[in-house]
């Protein structure tokens, strides 16, 4: 069992939901990418693909996570 405390945990969960949605965010310019190159991505498309996600969102992604970690069964 690892001696770490709550908050080295928190942080982790925040470091691998950083990842998560870092990895997300380029796979979804990238697809956008290639719909322009096809000219298939209209403006709204890659607006929303170069958007990044918001600390809020971020946040839930890691709530999201910690909570799995935490279940009990």
């Amino acid at each position: 069992m690892s001696n770490k405390n709550p908050f080295e945990i928190r942080a982790e969960m925040l470091a691998m939901a950083k990842d998560y949605m870092d990895q997300a965010w380029n796979m979804n310019v990238e697809f956008t990418r290639q719909l322009v190159e096809q000219n298939k991505a209209t403006a709204e498309q890659l607006q929303k693909a170069l958007t990044p996600y918001s600390m809020d969102e971020l946040m839930e992604k890691a709530k999201e996570m910690y909570s799995f970690v935490s279940k009990k069964d």
